[in-house]
């Protein structure tokens, strides 16, 4: 669990200076992945797509994923 809620104060420190949600940058990077066609998300209501729509048109630049993927290589 802790190092899940890690994971998600990383993600929401690069999400904040884009107006974005840890939840929004999760999906941005796993949907810039090659392999990856698509993401399913779910969402229980309103705001809560509200909080994820973001994700659509957001683009994590080359520090920022550097960022993610050093943490998850350093976090196995």
């Amino acid at each position: 669990l802790s190092r899940n809620l890690a994971l998600a104060d990383l993600l929401g420190e690069i999400g904040t200076p884009h107006n974005k949600s840890a939840a929004e940058v999760s999906i941005a990077w796993t949907l810039r992945r090659p392999e990856v066609t698509g993401a399913i998300v779910g969402a229980r209501n309103a705001a809560q797509v509200d909080g994820i729509i973001g994700a659509m048109d957001f683009r994590l630049n080359e520090m920022e994923i550097a960022q993610i993927e050093a943490w998850v290589t350093a976090n196995p």
